[in-house]
């Protein structure tokens, strides 16, 4: 009596297929390379252009405000460095909404102050533009820092809040549902299909370790402006 031996999870079609896969996300690629540059551009480049694609189609096609210049800032960001401290789910949606209400609250605050001004009118610059620009920069650049949620673009987002380009409700609600769902689109591509360990909500600096390419570019070239510096000195 032939008894038929259980096949190999490992031996079947399906296995070999998602194997395939893996090895073709740049999460694998990127750790197995030795000049994985490439792989991270093209990864960028792709990922960004189609998850601020579909945030302009989602807008397009039910008419609600979710399209602003900061958006585009912080999915370079995302998806270029998307293991760096900066792209991390708390610090894109923390900063940028506390941005929002700090450029909003500039903008208000010296509007009620100074009632006789037209400072809500945006055909008219006055140094009350000025001054709420210049608040809502000190006061958010001053959060960020001292929370330990620093995000640059949204510095951005409290300078068009400060503005006054955002007026209304509906305005508010699309940007800080814009930046969610740019957020979860990072989530989507790194994560899921990139096979990148995005954080759930908080950097994880020991993960971020295996994944310095992906982590912190600009920091790794500013050390090795530094090394050269050094070697410069040192020859003289």
């Amino acid at each position: 009596m032939n008894s038929s031996q259980p096949k190999n999870p490992q031996q079947t079609r399906l296995f070999r297929i998602i194997k395939l896969l893996t090895h073709l996300q740049p999460g694998y690629l990127v750790r197995s390379m030795k000049n994985p540059q490439v792989v991270v551009i093209l990864f960028a480049v792709i990922s960004g252009g189609l998850a601020l694609g579909i945030i302009t189609t989602i807008a397009f096609l039910t008419e609600f405000p979710l399209l602003f210049p900061p958006l585009g800032a912080s999915a370079f960001i995302l998806f270029y460095t998307p293991m760096s401290e900066q792209a991390s789910p708390r610090h894109v949606i923390l900063a940028h909404t506390v941005c929002l209400f700090l450029g909003l609250l500039s903008i208000h605050f010296l509007a009620i102050y100074f009632f006789d001004s037209n400072t809500l009118d945006l055909t008219v610059m006055s140094w009350l533009h000025v001054a709420a620009i210049a608040l809502a920069m000190v006061l958010s650049t001053t959060v960020m820092i001292s929370f330990k949620f620093e995000h640059p673009p949204a510095a951005a987002t409290a300078l068009i809040a400060s503005m006054g380009y955002i007026l209304n409700s509906t305005q508010i609600i699309g940007f800080v549902a814009a930046v969610i769902l740019l957020v979860l689109e990072a989530y989507l591509f790194n994560r899921i299909l990139g096979g990148i360990p995005y954080p759930h909500w908080r950097y994880n600096q020991k993960i971020a370790q295996d994944y310095k390419e992906l982590a912190d570019i600009s920091s790794k070239k500013s050390r090795m402006g530094e090394q050269l510096t050094t070697s410069i000195f040192h020859k003289r």
